[in-house]
């Protein structure tokens, strides 16, 4: 299959080969080499574009191949054997999956992967919700590349999503090009490309969610034409408050249509941490931890909202801490780090106490 070479052709810009042209030469391919060869490169076209960007010079360094050579393969027409760069293909998707991911797995996360799991094997919906700083995010993005093989979608809304924006980050994420098309045709190339072989997961999807009147639920909508339409499996993730909203707010009667739809679910409890979640996170720091040093650790992630994330971050620093001097990590770093939190920061300057004297 050609010369791979040692400094590939840079290739410049993003991947521009249409979504529809890809679909056409997978099917080549599946038909040609069989399931394994077709499977590889929809996880390459995956990768692409959810962990390069959509870079061909990003892509072609990872690959070790010409854009020239990659452009002919992701088109169906390289009329050569395309073993050596199924080989390259491999060869790259062992070195993504033996890259360390730094999630601590704990009972929340075990619980959130079966979610997912669920929503990948069963083709349903799925929802997980929690508190802000439980670890979904982590899980979720864990999760998807762990799972790319080019059938997992990951979005993360931002706030008031609209359904033009929704359309535009689903087709942007699947290696859909989305300049000057408007939404009705990027909607129809999602419906094409999306199957039941593919798994949707919607981070923050409360932001989808409109407040107070029917008005915007458009967004909405689609992800549900999406799961009808295509028999994906759609995976929402969300904070308390915005089930909360769906349950008990003005359009609760409007969303009892999903309900039925959300087949797994997976309820983190707001005014509750496991003991085995510190012990597992204090164990990623220090293995065997005393006593104190869970207690404390179990203080901090009880005593903000940002839960284990702020207990990820004041150990982090503690870490750091206990490293410029050369010592072990103890309680006391970690004291140090949180009390170097809630001063925001270190005031090293002298000061003079205003009013002194008066």
């Amino acid at each position: 299959m050609g010369t791979k070479t040692g400094n590939p052709g840079p290739g410049r810009g993003r991947i521009n080969v249409g979504k529809g042209r890809f679909l056409g030469a997978l099917a080549k391919y599946r038909a040609e080499d069989g399931e394994e060869s077709a499977d590889l490169l929809e996880w390459l076209w995956g990768y692409a574009f959810d962990c390069l960007g959509g870079s061909q010079q990003a892509l072609c360094e990872a690959i070790g191949y010409d854009w020239s050579v990659v452009y002919k393969v992701f088109t169906g027409s390289y009329g050569a054997e395309i073993t050596a760069f199924l080989d390259a293909a491999r060869h790259l998707q062992r070195l993504a999956a033996a890259k360390p991911t730094g999630l601590v797995e704990t009972c929340i996360t075990r619980q959130i992967m079966d979610a997912l799991d669920y929503c990948r094997d069963t083709s349903s919906m799925a929802l997980v919700c929690g508190p802000t700083g439980s670890s979904k995010t982590e899980t979720a993005t864990t999760w998807k590349h762990a799972n790319n093989h080019g059938r997992c979608l990951y979005v993360r809304l931002a706030a008031a999503c609209t359904r033009p924006q929704l359309v535009r980050m689903l087709a942007a994420a699947d290696g859909i090009g989305t300049s000057s098309k408007k939404t009705t045709v990027l909607e129809e190339s999602l419906f094409s490309s999306i199957t039941w072989r593919k798994t949707v997961i919607i981070d923050e999807a409360g932001h989808a969610i409109p407040r107070g009147s029917r008005n915007g639920t458009a967004a909405v909508e689609f992800l549900r034409d999406l799961h009808d339409i295509c028999g994906c499996g759609i995976c929402l993730i969300v904070t308390n408050v915005y089930w909360d909203e769906m349950r008990r707010g003005p359009l609760a009667s409007y969303f009892e249509q999903f309900f039925g739809r959300l087949k797994y679910r997976v309820i983190i409890p707001a005014e509750r941490i496991f003991k085995s979640e510190i012990r597992a996170v204090c164990d990623a720091f220090l293995p065997h931890a005393s006593r104190e040093f869970m207690l404390k650790a179990a203080d901090i992630a009880a005593s903000n909202d940002g839960r284990l994330r702020t207990l990820f971050e004041d150990l982090h620093r503690a870490q750091a801490f206990a490293h410029e001097e050369g010592k072990p990590l103890s309680v006391q770093y970690l004291e140090l780090a949180e009390q170097w939190r809630l001063r925001g920061g270190i005031w090293d300057e002298p000061f003079i106490e205003r009013n002194r004297g008066r």
